[in-house]
């Protein structure tokens, strides 16, 4: 490869961004294709079932594909699911050489490098794999820890308190914050919150604050107790499913009749092993590929515990409380030297508040 491969890398990676969670449970991937220096087809995964991001690049370059370079963020794909391989329409369209970002880790869909090698189509892989592992994240981390991509959000003051001594907690951060959420909820698949917030809180987990984010979050309650099932779900914004869905998971198996009569969906999930990560492998078999969590101090640090989170969003308002819960439970850390550590990667102004964003290395 050489440092005329990376724009046009740069390229496929920005297309293919502009996927959205309707491509899921497949990855967002974009593919441009390159002949004499310019950009002969580029195309994107727009929805699942649709033609994939190799088809639309070859459909809008025409005769113009013989010879091109295809630059694609993933692996072409070399199996026939809702679509043919991408594998096989490239060898067709006459391509000359393949440059991807990274290997497809699914192994009923892998090995499309293998297969346009073999066919003499000169194949390179790995520019770009930073940013194209970013954009497909998701894919990636279902795939990779079958379970859902973990984004854990946290509001606290500077002092990081999520509430005040009195409990009252609304609101913490300002207008601006609670507008970005909503857009963080538009993209996701699901919202999870614990008990303890659905109780304490009573959450609608909406998208009122950002009314065109996008479709409404499936709100997921995780309550290993089964506390809910002796409320009556008519009293809490959470039991109005009809309007927006609610998903519970319990290790408690009687109780739930009035939550189903109004239409709330009840798994039961064992209390053997460990839990969170049955649980949320349980969640990408129902569908849920993205999962954002908005719970309180305890089911923060459960899930940081747990090893499972990918992503923390820490929004920090300019005001101090001096007392209250903080903003992650008790960690069971009795060092400096076992502190759990990740990267920030980015920091911004949201309104008066500063949004901090992290990622943890994958285990």
């Amino acid at each position: 490869m050489s440092g005329l491969d990376d724009p046009w890398m740069a390229r496929a990676v920005e297309i293919a961004a502009r996927g959205t969670r309707a491509v899921r449970p497949n990855p967002k991937v974009g593919c441009v294709l390159v002949r004499d220096g310019r950009v002969v087809g580029e195309g994107f995964h727009a929805v699942c079932g649709g033609p994939h991001a190799e088809v639309e690049a070859l459909r809008q370059a025409g005769a113009s594909a013989r010879g091109a370079t295809a630059y694609v963020t993933l692996e072409p794909c070399n199996h026939h699911g809702r679509t043919g391989p991408c594998s096989d329409a490239l060898i067709a369209a006459g391509v000359a050489r393949v440059v991807a970002a990274v290997r497809d880790p699914n192994p009923s869909a892998q090995g499309g490098l293998a297969r346009l090698a073999a066919a003499g189509v000169e194949v390179l892989c790995g520019l770009g794999a930073d940013a194209a592992r970013a954009v497909a994240e998701v894919f990636l981390t279902n795939v990779v820890h079958g379970r859902p991509l973990v984004q854990l959000k946290l509001a606290a003051s500077a002092d990081g308190r999520v509430a005040a001594a009195d409990g009252t907690s609304r609101w913490v951060t300002g207008p601006a914050a609670r507008a970005e959420v909503a857009r963080m909820r538009g993209e996701a698949d699901a919202v999870l919150v614990g008990s303890g917030t659905a109780l304490a809180d009573n959450p609608r987990l909406d998208l009122r604050h950002a009314p065109d984010a996008g479709p409404l979050p499936l709100r997921v309650v995780f309550d290993r107790r089964g506390r809910l099932a002796d409320v009556d779900p008519a009293a809490l914004h959470l039991g109005d499913a009809a309007h927006q869905a609610t998903h519970i998971v319990t290790a408690r198996a009687d109780g739930w009749l009035r939550w189903i009569d109004r239409g709330a969906q009840v798994s039961v999930q064992g209390a053997q092993g460990d839990w969170t990560r049955a649980a949320l492998a349980g969640l990408l078999r129902a569908g849920v590929c993205h999962l954002l969590c908005e719970g309180g101090p305890i089911l923060a640090a459960g899930m940081l515990r747990a090893g499972v989170v990918d992503r923390i969003e820490l929004f920090v308002a300019p005001k101090a409380l001096g007392a209250g819960p903080g903003a992650i439970a008790d960690l069971g850390v009795a060092g400096i030297d076992g502190a759990l550590g990740w990267r920030w990667c980015q920091a911004q102004m949201c309104g008066d508040d500063v949004w901090l964003t992290g990622r943890f290395t994958k285990e």
